[in-house]
């Protein structure tokens, strides 16, 4: 999925381009359960590359977790062939390798991290789990997956093959 600044912002609830140095953030602290979530998309100071990001910071971590987990993070970089279009190159969502993973990797990545967005402008903490299973679905495959390829052995009618060149109407195979 390749797109414009402008079409890669929207699709990532920041609304606005973002300029070299630029970071557009979004936070929601839940003091009952003392967890802080912490988004943002932010570019480098060249200005050819793009980081999404969203942590958890834990005011009393569970044992043996860290007291900040890295949810998600994504990297943007525009296509040198396809003058101002952005791709995402790479996908890690809670210390997995999304990228590659399922069909439409990029565009379910986007709304993925637009759907925290949303969550946290809405002060709420992201359910993360309900939303991988929500954005990241399989309801579709690499290649079609339904094994629609041809056959080996078609059936060829000898009789219709080089029949009659002269019907308009006739069907060959």
């Amino acid at each position: 999925m390749k797109l414009s600044m402008r079409d890669l912002m929207d699709r990532m609830g920041v609304g606005r381009n973002l300029s070299p140095y630029e970071t557009q953030p979004w936070v929601h602290v839940d003091g009952t359960e003392g967890i802080t979530a912490s988004a943002e998309v932010r570019m480098n100071g060249d200005g050819d590359e793009i980081e999404a990001e969203l942590q958890f910071l834990y005011d009393n971590p569970p044992a043996g977790k860290a007291p900040v987990e890295q949810i998600v993070w994504m990297k943007i970089k525009p296509q040198i062939r396809l003058q101002g279009l952005w791709a995402t190159t790479d996908l890690w969502v809670k210390k997995e390798n999304y990228a590659n993973k399922v069909y439409g990797w990029e565009e379910k990545a986007c709304n993925f991290f637009r759907a925290c967005v949303r969550e946290l402008k809405a002060e709420r903490l992201p359910d993360i789990e309900m939303l991988i299973s929500r954005e990241f679905a399989a309801r579709e495959v690499f290649g079609g997956g339904a094994g629609e390829g041809s056959n080996k052995s078609p059936q060829i009618k000898s009789n219709q093959l080089l029949y009659d060149m002269k019907n308009p109407h006739a069907r060959g195979f």
